[in-house]
């Protein structure tokens, strides 16, 4: 697959600002949906799944025990990038909401391929696919969108029926339904009885 030339310009559509992120992480996750990610460099998609991780009653959060070293980034500015490694193996992408010093992200789960695109950036579902295809690392940890980090998020007008069900794969905080997907795409990781759409 070739790769996505680093001078290539970016998809269409308005890069959202830290003003977007700095509400909470539930509502911030479900306007995500339909949003395009895309790394400078390494390509991306149209958002169609995420998880929101809140500062408080959430003990699934990395912040329910207070800021540390690990999760620092976590409680840093609203559109901070916030990287973990999980099982050892692959390194997540989360975008840091609300505002400073108060521990609220959203996971990013699973982008669909954008047509004109598709052929150097394919679809991905699945968080540890999604950090490995826009070359997430912890170098990434703290860095802000833009410039900094090359991460964007771009609305280009596009509002896909929501859904929201329980989070995947955690032990705890699991009946919370904070787990957000475009209704009508494939590109979600696991697919449940208990989806809904919201407003439905």
């Amino acid at each position: 697959m070739p790769a996505v030339p680093h001078d290539a310009s970016l998809p269409a559509g308005v890069p959202l600002g830290p003003e977007f992120f700095a509400r909470s992480s539930d509502l911030v996750a479900a306007d995500l949906i339909g949003k395009i990610i895309w790394r400078t460099g390494f390509g991306g998609g149209r958002l169609t799944e995420v998880e929101a991780y809140l500062p408080d009653g959430d003990p699934a959060s990395h912040a329910a025990c207070g800021p540390t070293r690990r999760n620092a980034a976590m409680f840093g500015p609203p559109g901070t990038v916030y990287v973990f490694l999980s099982y050892g193996v692959h390194h997540l992408l989360n975008l840091v909401t609300d505002a400073s010093g108060i521990g609220s992200a959203v996971l990013i789960r699973a982008f669909e391929a954008l047509p004109e695109w598709a052929a150097v950036s394919p679809s991905r579902c699945g968080p540890g696919r999604v950090g490995a295809a826009l070359g997430v690392g912890p170098g990434l940890d703290g860095a802000r969108l833009g410039e900094e980090s090359g991460v964007v998020v771009l609305d280009d007008g596009s509002r896909p029926e929501v859904g929201a069900s329980t989070r995947i794969g955690i032990s705890r905080g699991c009946s919370l339904p904070l787990r957000y997907h475009s209704v009508n795409s494939r590109c979600v990781t696991t697919r449940s009885a208990k989806l809904e759409a919201l407003g439905s």
